[in-house]
């Protein structure tokens, strides 16, 4: 599968500038808005509940949700609706219809707190009275949010007392994918922001929580969303597809499974890898300073995309690379039109399964059809010329693209019709054995059955 995939390499390049050009429609977003409705609040009045009117039911599909996240930087004054406000951060960490959260955790334990900053006040969301709780009066927003203006900024914060940092990385990473994914589908925008110190901290957090990102919320003030779908895809890997499930209905309906059995199929296999990071099948054709061409199904902290990838199987253990002409070529990956070239390279024969059961100590994990494991490489978290972010004070950022990778299986699994879980590497030692990985520089994180 290896060689193939160099050979079609050598192809494309002669006839990648020919072809692309042809292969290009314009995408546009489908959305449904129910009326507008104003919250009447006090800003004056401490402890109080406003309830937010009920979300929106977005009509968009759950793929291209994925094709489309981007991270957007700069935004008009033009306010975001309650009802707008309400669906994100449903989205973000509400209540579903069987009272379990929109994220699952790692191990099922939640421990975020969202900051709602608007113009009055700072609030903060009440999952389950989905509802804005009064925090302190005044315009917090250019203050936490200093490094983009945004109508609304969103500070997510977790509760020491409920969960580490490293594992609230995680949660956030799930949450922060939401909101990018929502904010796309309702015609937003916004981006991961972190700083050090914690940007909300001058905000006067509660002792026992810690800030993690912020994220500006607002309408693009260009055409932020100009893609053209281009599925220039060379592999042997089945080509990425669109479900006939919504991104509503799979925050809905992704489903938590301790058991897993039956097999799943290559197509399946092939979805369920490209979503932990892989790249679009649109490229941005928006005038952004940032845009990269082809965006990927995660954000990362500088773009540095530090996560290894390997797929479990019966028969043995697959390195995952989402575009091998990124390594090859030093140009954006979609400069003159570039395809995505993608393969599974075997790297350890052998059903390997109970060795990770083991490692998470989740017995379960053996039976299922497929396993995604992510491991950090640190090499790649400190390139030549770029900030150093090696640091173990900093692990919680790239404990922050694994949740938002993972979360991103959970939910295209629930539009095939499939199940999956989230599980701690627990004994990281026993998978660096495995795979034979260098000890000094890897860090495996979190390891995700699949199965029906």
């Amino acid at each position: 599968m290896y060689k193939k995939a160099v050979a079609l390499t050598i192809v494309i390049i002669f006839c990648s500038v020919a072809i692309s050009p042809a292969l290009g429609t314009t995408i546009s977003p489908s959305i449904k808005i129910s009326h507008t409705s104003k919250i009447t609040k006090d800003p004056k009045t401490t402890n109080l509940d406003y309830p937010l009117p009920p979300p929106i039911t977005t009509d968009m599909v759950l793929e291209e949700s994925i094709f489309r996240r981007k991270s957007v930087r700069n935004f008009t004054e033009d306010p975001v609706t309650d009802e707008e406000l309400s669906t994100i951060l449903w989205a973000a960490y509400g209540l579903r219809e069987d009272n379990t959260s929109t994220v699952p955790g790692v191990g099922g334990i939640n421990g975020a707190v969202i900051y709602v900053l608007k113009e009055d006040a700072a609030y903060t969301y009440d999952p389950d009275n989905h509802s804005l709780v009064f925090y302190k009066a005044g315009d917090w927003r250019d203050i936490v949010g200093w490094q983009y203006y945004a109508p609304v900024q969103l500070g997510m914060c977790y509760d020491t007392n409920k969960i580490d940092r490293n594992l609230a990385g995680a949660e956030i990473g799930m949450i922060d994918q939401n909101i990018q994914f929502m904010t796309n589908a309702l015609g937003l925008g916004s981006v991961v922001t972190a700083q050090t110190p914690s940007a909300i901290d001058p905000l006067g957090i509660p002792e026992n929580q810690e800030g993690f990102t912020v994220m500006p919320i607002g309408h693009p003030d260009y055409d932020s969303y100009d893609f053209v779908y281009r599925p220039f895809w060379i592999s042997l890997l089945p080509r990425i597809k669109n479900s006939n499930m919504t991104l509503s209905t799979a925050l809905e309906e992704r489903e938590e499974s301790i058991s897993f059995g039956d097999t799943i199929s290559r197509f399946e296999m092939s979805q369920m890898i490209w979503a932990t990071s892989g790249f679009s099948l649109y490229r941005d054709k928006s005038d952004e300073k940032y845009q990269k061409g082809r965006h990927r199904t995660i954000p990362s902290a500088k773009g540095y995309y530090p996560l290894d990838i390997y797929a479990v199987k019966n028969k043995a253990i697959y390195y995952y690379e989402p575009n091998i002409l990124t390594k090859i070529f030093p140009v954006p990956v979609d400069f003159v039109g570039f395809p995505i070239v993608t393969y599974l390279k075997p790297v350890k024969i052998g059903n390997h399964k109970l060795t990770i059961a083991d490692a998470c100590s989740e017995p379960s994990i053996a039976d299922a059809p497929m396993i995604i494991l992510f491991i950090l490489d640190r090499e790649k978290t400190r390139p030549p010329g770029s900030p150093d972010l090696s640091a173990d004070s900093l692990l919680h950022i790239w404990y922050h693209d694994a949740g938002a990778g993972a979360h991103n299986v959970m939910l295209d699994a629930a539009a095939w019709g499939l199940k999956a879980n989230i599980y701690e590497i627990e004994d990281q030692q026993a998978i660096i054995d495995l795979l034979k990985l260098n000890e000094d520089i890897t860090i495996p994180i979190l390891a995700v059955p699949i199965g029906r």
